[in-house]
């Protein structure tokens, strides 16, 4: 029978038993009306008496179990791809699977012991499944999108039940989330002058430090909660997020929390280093945006095609889209090698569902980090915005830093050559 059938049928056989009783009750007495149920040479008493009996013994036969039937559908779980083609598989076949080299699967999964280990254990004294198998299980599902992302396909291949795969997903996504302002950190002052010097070395961006851009993350579901807030641009539903990243492809800050509906520019002033910009921005520096950013001093953007009148500005244009596509080239890494962020199987019922799927992405970009700077030694981080801090407020000398870094930039593109005349 259908699953949610058990309460109607046990409230309707304790309806039987109460009337039954009821009609004893009125035969003892002789207050029962002749020929109530007809059945031809069959006193009325025991047809009575035989109706209760058997409602009452199923009654007690339901109240006992927890399903209706007996016989419920068997699952046959088989470990063997786990065992013995995935832990045999060579490096190519092992990244293939998990999409990251074995030792970066090592080192992630030391991090989690040190830093999330409390995550893996159980409150009720129940042993969990393997450390190395749950990552194992997360990491495959990051990796992969479409069919071979179900919940179903997923149990099968690593011999474990649809509810231990979903489990073992939200562990390691709270593990992850708990190394996320370890892995995910704002560049120091020395961090950001190297990459400022890099800049201006190799464009002409004098004091530029990263680059920001935003980007949605599809969702395979239509949401239950005010789907038309996320359905975005491009006709999907999504969530949209901001994404800020060094010249390395170092993910230096995300920002989450929007759906796919609300535009770049409003996501980009939910980002602390743009409302507390004196704490994240040494003097003079900034970083680049497309034309979906908000423009200020400390975030300079292309011209659009009104203000494109000298070939200056189609110059700025040109170099400022060869350092800026870094941050392209960023996200297009981080959604190629986690390819489950092309389209999140995850359905938006609720407000946990909405923290589950952002969890998920901000994993992802820990992961993406993990994989950048594996390596790499600790890096510093920017001091922390106190309760206390004010709200900087774009200034109003945004056109006059875009125009003085203009000319810089094409000072540099006529000493070196590149400057073309449009």
């Amino acid at each position: 029978m259908a699953r949610g059938l058990r309460k109607p049928v046990i409230a309707s056989l304790r309806t039987r038993v109460f009337l039954f009783t009821l009609l004893l009750a009125m035969s003892e007495t002789n207050a029962m009306p002749g020929r109530l149920f007809g059945v031809p040479g069959v006193p009325q008493e025991n047809s009575i008496r035989v109706l209760w009996m058997v409602s009452y013994q199923m009654l007690a036969v339901m109240s006992s179990r927890r399903y209706l039937t007996t016989t419920r559908r068997t699952r046959y779980k088989c470990s063997d791809w786990y065992d013995n083609v995935l832990l045999c598989a060579t490096d190519d076949q092992y990244r293939s699977y998990m999409r990251i080299h074995r030792s970066t699967f090592d080192h992630v999964l030391s991090l989690l012991r040190c830093h999330a280990g409390q995550v893996f254990k159980s409150r009720r004294g129940v042993s969990q499944l393997p450390l190395e198998k749950q990552l194992a299980i997360a990491l495959y599902r990051f990796g992969h999108y479409g069919n071979s992302s179900r919940v179903d396909a997923v149990a099968d291949l690593f011999g474990v039940s649809s509810g231990l795969v979903v489990k073992s997903t939200r562990r390691v996504v709270r593990g992850l989330k708990r190394l996320a302002p370890l892995e995910i950190r704002w560049p120091n002052a020395q961090r950001r002058a190297a990459a400022a010097e890099w800049a201006a070395d190799n464009f002409g961006f004098e004091n530029c430090i990263g680059a920001t851009d935003g980007t949605t993350f599809p969702l395979a579901y239509q949401p239950a909660l005010h789907p038309w807030s996320y359905y975005d641009r491009k006709g999907r539903y999504s969530l949209n997020a901001v994404i800020t990243c060094d010249w390395h492809g170092y993910i230096t800050n995300v920002v989450q929390g929007c759906t796919g509906a609300a535009p770049d520019a409003f996501v980009q002033t939910l980002a602390n280093w743009h409302r507390f910009p004196h704490i994240y921005f040494s003097s003079g520096q900034y970083l680049l945006g497309d034309k979906g950013m908000k423009y200020s001093s400390w975030v300079i953007g292309p011209f659009l095609r009104p203000q494109l009148t000298s070939s200056d500005r189609r110059n700025f244009n040109y170099q400022l889209a060869r350092l800026r596509v870094r941050s392209e080239h960023a996200i297009g890494v981080l959604k190629g090698r986690f390819a489950s962020l092309r389209e999140l199987r995850v359905r938006l019922s609720g407000p946990r569902d909405f923290d589950d799927a952002t969890g998920w992405i901000l994993s992802c970009c820990v992961l993406h980090n993990i994989c950048v700077q594996m390596e790499d030694p600790p890096l510093g981080c920017a001091d922390a915005v106190g309760p206390d801090e004010a709200w900087v407020p774009p200034g109003a000398d945004t056109n006059a830093v875009r125009n003085a870094t203009m000319e810089k930039v094409c000072t540099f593109m006529r000493a070196n050559g590149v400057y073309r005349s449009f």
